[in-house]
Parts: C-alpha cells; sequence; structure tokens
C-alpha cells in the first residue's frame, strides 16, 4: 500500500521494530488529549441510531454546528474529515490552484489527482514562515485560487489574513482556508476568516472536529462558504451518507461542552510555553514558535530519520519526520503536543539524545 507521508504510523513502526503498538507514545499525530466527559454514552446512544440510515441532508448536524460556529446552515458541508471536502473542493473550482508551502500534502495531491494546474509559492521559511504578500501580488495572474492553512501545518504559527483577503477580492480570486487547527489558537476570534464567509463569496474555509475534540477516528469534518457555485458543484459531487450515525448524533453534545472547549484552550496555552521553553534550551536544534498543537524543529547535526529511529527504540516514542514537506530537508521535525506527562518524557530523552 502507498505512504501518503502522514504521521500516526504507529502500527507499521510497531511491527517493523517488534513492539506493542499499545505502549508507544504517538507525537507524530496532532491530537487534543483530552477527552470529552460522558462520551462512552454519547457513543452507545449513537449505536442505537445505527439501525437507520443517517439523514441525507444532515439537518440536524448542519443545525449544530451552525450554532457553534455561527454561520448559516445553508452555508454548510459537511463531510467525512476534512480530507473528503478538500477532494470535493478540487473536483469544483477552477483549473488553477496556487498552495502556499510548506503545508499539509493532500491540498496537492488531490488537485493533480483532479487534474489541476498546481502554482507553489512559499512562505518566508526565513521569517517563520510568514507570507510575503508581494510574492502573492507578483503571483497574482498565475492561478484562480488560493490555498493557506492557517495555523499552518507543520510550523504552527497563526497569521493575520486580512491583508491577504483583500487582495484576493480585490482582484476576485477564491481564497481557501484551512483552519482545522484554528481552535487551538488562543485568540481564535481575531485570526477565524468564519466572520467574513456570508459578506464574500470568494472564501472557503475548512473546519474538522477530529483535532481538537480529540476523535480523528470519528471522521468528522465540514466546508464553510457562501459560495452558491461551489456549493451546488460539491453536492454534485458527494456521494450519500457519508458521515456515521455517531458523529452526526456527537454533534448534539460536543459542541455545547464549553467546560471542554474551556479547559483545552486554557492548557494548549499553558502547556504551549511549558514546550517550547523546555525544548529552546536544547542547544542543537531550532524551535519554530507555534500557536496549536504542534512544534516544529529543525535540527543542526542530525537527519530527521535517524533521531526518529532512536526514539523509537530506545523509548517508543514516535515523532514526525517532516522532510517530505515540501521546501523542508531531512533535519526537520514535527512532534505533538500531548498531555503533560507525555510531554516531558519525550523531552527528558531528547535532552539526552540531543544534549542540553
Amino acid at each position: 500500500m502507498k505512504d501518503l507521508g502522514h504521521g500516526a504510523n504507529v502500527c507499521d513502526m510497531a511491527n517493523m521494530y517488534n513492539k506493542d503498538p499499545k505502549e508507544i507514545i504517538d507525537f507524530s499525530s496532532n491530537i487534543n488529549p483530552k477527552v470529552i466527559q460522558g462520551l462512552e454514552s454519547y457513543i452507545l446512544e449513537g449505536l442505537k441510531e445505527c439501525r437507520s440510515y443517517p439523514d441525507i441532508n444532515y439537518t440536524n448536524l448542519r443545525s449544530n454546528i451552525s450554532k457553534y460556529i455561527g454561520v448559516k446552515p445553508e452555508f454548510i458541508i459537511p463531510g467525512n474529515g476534512a480530507t473528503e471536502i478538500i477532494y470535493l473542493l478540487m473536483k469544483s473550482i477552477d483549473s488553477r490552484l496556487a498552495i502556499l508551502n510548506p503545508t499539509f500534502s493532500e491540498y496537492g495531491r488531490s488537485a493533480r489527482l483532479n487534474d489541476l494546474e498546481v502554482v507553489n509559492l512559499s512562505l518566508d521559511k526565513e521569517n517563520n514562515f510568514e507570507i510575503d504578500i508581494n510574492i502573492i501580488k507578483e503571483n497574482i495572474g498565475k492561478f484562480d485560487s488560493l490555498f493557506i492553512c492557517n495555523p499552518n501545518n507543520p510550523n504552527g504559527k497563526v497569521q493575520d489574513l486580512t491583508d491577504l483577503l483583500n487582495l484576493m477580492v480585490e482582484n476576485k480570486k477564491l481564497l481557501i482556508v484551512d483552519e482545522t487547527f484554528m481552535e487551538f489558537v488562543g485568540d481564535e476570534d481575531k485570526y477565524s476568516l468564519v466572520k467574513y464567509i456570508e459578506r464574500y463569496e470568494n472564501i472557503f474555509i475548512l473546519k474538522a472536529v477530529t483535532k481538537f475534540f480529540g476523535m480523528p477516528g470519528l471522521r468528522l469534518g465540514y466546508g464553510l462558504t457562501s459560495n452558491k457555485k461551489i456549493i451546488d458543484k460539491i453536492y454534485n459531487y458527494k456521494e450519500p451518507w457519508t458521515i456515521n450515525s455517531f458523529a452526526d448524533n456527537l454533534s448534539n453534545y460536543i459542541f455545547n461542552d464549553k467546560k471542554y472547549i474551556e479547559d483545552s484552550k486554557n492548557y494548549y496555552i499553558k502547556e504551549r510555553k511549558y514546550m517550547l521553553d523546555e525544548l529552546k534550551i536544547i542547544n542543537n536544534i531550532v524551535v519554530y514558535d507555534t500557536d496549536t498543537n504542534f512544534v516544529l524543529i529543525k535540527l543542526k547535526n542530525r537527519k530527521a530519520n535517524e533521531l526518529k529511529d532512536q526514539l523509537f527504540k530506545e523509548a517508543s516514542i514516535l515523532i514526525r519526520d517532516a522532510s517530505n514537506f515540501i521546501e523542508l530537508d531531512n533535519s526537520f521535525i514535527r512532534i505533538a503536543i500531548k498531555s503533560h506527562e507525555e510531554n516531558t518524557i519525550l523531552i527528558k530523552h531528547m535532552k539526552k539524545i540531543l544534549g542540553d
């Protein structure tokens, strides 16, 4: 089976090194370690609903998302994870797509599979991966749509996209923003473009439940846009019943759990500082500031795959080799921010291997 180059390849690594997958601490996958209170009862409730087909229009699900996000239900497209929405969107937009790199590989992969012309543009690696608006202006005639992840994966830094949005509106281009990690940001409302969805038809935003609510196996994401042409095209391609009854039923509860949401945000504000402070003590690495639940690191005198193997063999710790991101090389790794106990274990072993 083809390796798509993502994190969470726990079983493959466990088989390779004859380890028990349950004993592995997975820092390659960026998932909230906190668990929604009452999750088991919600799952059992959803199990009862499995005797019937889900509502093909997902009326209840879209209503719950609408109340949570503050966007009209008719502008919400639920999907089997944000990835389904990405692939549907690539079938529904004009032929030239610009992507700001380094970033999530599925944007480019889905575009190429749908015969789109991909224009790879660069974030400023020497300036914490900031957007260089001049690069966008210089290439504005080469694309119809621009894809950016905010906060960006793999470096985790959130950016103010106001100037970029204004430029795209002025030039009548579609701005696609992946905000699947936005809920981890402390000042989320300041940076999210959700507030502009109903004002501008040239914005498409991706969101996901899997990351912030800590349920990647749930496979629930959604797209937001007021562009009726794109909405109609997506539904023309979208398969029916791609979201199961468990996800539909869970939406009745998770979006209303204000304590979980607040506790998670506060946890990451505190734990990010701890992780960054401890990692920056290590002399042989460059640590990039982050606003979300993962950290990008550049190794000064080691290769990413070598450190990945050593941590796995010696401590059953799995990190992400980030060398397959466009514009990154074999000196880059990415680590998730997990529970405090797990984070201390990782830092202890990184200091031991890399030197403090």
